[in-house]
């Protein structure tokens, strides 16, 4: 532990050599402070970003690959007909409607949701 009070065995240092040291102690001052200020300002930072709500709920939802994200899109079926089943992959939406009579239906629609292709499913003999 450092005493307060100077040694009075010590020699005062050089002028010069005691400029450098104010110099040096200065720098420290200087570099550890904008040090602190960076600290602080990441923290800040982090929790700023923990606790902000995303004004899209979906902002931070992974997409799946070869999926752009895009506006809403609409898909018809017909009036009447409810969705059974749904399947989403890279290469679109598949979708089982019901109708209303109890027919069912195998509907592919691609990434930009055009309607690619429609499989009827119907009782065999």
């Amino acid at each position: 532990m450092p005493n307060a009070a100077p040694d009075p065995s010590e020699e005062p240092l050089d002028p010069k050599v005691e400029e450098i040291r104010k110099k040096l102690v200065r720098l420290l001052m200087v570099s550890g402070g904008i040090m602190m200020v960076g600290l602080a300002t990441v923290l800040i930072a982090i929790v700023y970003r923990l606790n902000s709500v995303p004004e899209d709920a979906n902002a931070n939802a992974a997409t799946a690959p070869g999926i752009e994200r895009g506006p809403a899109l609409l898909i018809q079926i017909p009036k009447g007909s409810r969705i059974t089943d749904s399947t989403m992959s890279a290469q679109g939406l598949t979708l089982t409607i019901t109708t209303q009579d109890g027919q069912q239906s195998i509907r592919f629609y691609n990434t930009k949701g055009a309607l690619v292709r429609t499989f009827e499913v119907r009782e065999g003999p």
